[in-house]
């Protein structure tokens, strides 16, 4: 989309990734939290559906407290050795924000991986690790690597910030606790080094944080990162619009926005992007018009994910989508409207929420996570 000019810097207001410095909207209140508990070496679990904002937030928290840190992504994990390659990683990539010259680097990696058995090579954003087939386990090797770290940071007198992006996919790929039990054992021992988590698969991440059997039990600050109410989004869209067409978007047009992307914030700012590549501020009509020329080209692509679902998930998915209110769907009511018995209900349901098609809001109604699905759905 266009950029706009702010302050003599171009910026993207409505990025569809990462957003950071004045494409960061608001989350005051998550900022405060997340600062807090890391200068108090509080762990922070950060919990929410994928694309509602929780890595830009947790980068946004890290840079305005211009600690080092390392983003660790584990989505792409598949194995215990991956698990252990990905953190080894991040770890070099945060000795090289750590020390000042590749000549301080290179000596401290000599000396950090000693007896370790990894081979390292220093490359422009820290060190990159690789594993030998020589090495002792996965778990003993992210064991002393953060125990080391944690010395290490300690050592240089500096606070540092590791941030386990996706966090439930160890639960998905070890079929056991043993790397559970190393970092929680690392995290409990921590004095330099603040550990944060984050997980987009409710139900696998809180069964790893909130069950008693489990080694990560009670060890953080769980922060659920909710859509933002819409108050928070009128002064970052009027300063916006004001940016790009030297006029306030029409209250209509802003409302429209927000009906239709129910304050999701990927979609909001996906209709936001188009929006403001029109070169006239656009009415409540215009708005209707983008994001349904939206819903239509993405509309493919949605039916045919829809298709994969199961019979029973996608018969729930289309009344929770011509449905706006739906607060016992286990009643006998429901049972009789739609056809189906009350454990079909419960089982379709149950494998929906756990799969993030359907959230239940703080009224206590059933609905559809995505604004786009349920766009095609309802039409």
């Amino acid at each position: 989309m266009r950029t706009i000019d702010y302050s003599g810097k171009k910026v993207n207001y409505f990025p569809l990734s990462l957003a950071s410095g004045k494409a960061f909207c608001n989350r005051r209140n998550e900022l405060k939290r997340i600062h807090y508990n890391l200068k108090n070496k509080n762990a922070t679990l950060l919990i929410s559906p994928r694309r509602y904002g929780k890595t830009s937030l947790a980068l946004q928290a890290f840079e305005s407290i211009q600690w080092p840190y390392a983003h660790i992504d584990l989505y792409k994990a598949l194995s215990e050795e991956d698990i252990a390659h990905f953190i080894l990683n991040g770890i070099g990539q945060l000795l090289g924000k750590i020390e000042s010259t590749p000549q301080k680097l290179i000596k401290v990696a000599s000396d950090f991986f000693t007896g370790l058995q990894l081979k390292f090579a220093v490359e422009k954003y820290g060190l990159s690790v690789e594993l030998s087939q020589k090495d002792k386990r996965p778990v003993d090797l992210i064991l002393a690597a953060l125990e080391r770290l944690d010395a290490h940071v300690l050592k240089r007198k500096k606070q540092a910030i590791l941030f386990l992006d996706e966090f439930q996919v160890l639960a998905e790929v070890v079929n056991n606790n043993r790397i559970e039990a190393a970092i929680r054992e690392a995290g409990q021992k921590t004095k330099a080094v603040c550990y944060v988590f984050s997980g987009s698969n409710r139900h696998l991440i809180e069964s790893m944080f909130n069950d008693k059997k489990r080694p990560f039990y009670h060890l953080c600050d769980q922060l659920i990162v909710k859509r933002m109410h819409r108050s928070h989004y009128i002064p970052y869209l009027t300063h916006a619009a004001q940016e790009r067409w030297s006029r306030t978007l029409s209250e209509s047009g802003m409302e429209v926005i927000f009906e239709v992307t129910e304050l999701h914030p990927y979609y909001l700012n996906k209709l936001c992007s188009l929006i403001w590549q029109k070169e006239q501020s656009p009415n409540a009509q215009d708005v209707y018009e983008i994001w349904h020329q939206h819903v239509n080209e993405n509309k493919s692509s949605v039916e045919r994910e829809f298709s994969l679902l199961r019979l029973n998930q996608r018969k729930l998915l289309l009344q929770l989508a011509l449905n706006q209110e739906i607060k016992m769907p286990f009643s006998k009511k429901y049972a009789l409207q739609w056809s189906m018995s009350s454990t079909s209900i419960h089982r379709a349901m149950a494998s929906l929420i756990e799969k993030d098609y359907v959230l239940i809001d703080e009224e206590g109604n059933y609905k559809i996570l995505d604004p786009l699905l349920k766009a095609v759905l309802s039409e």
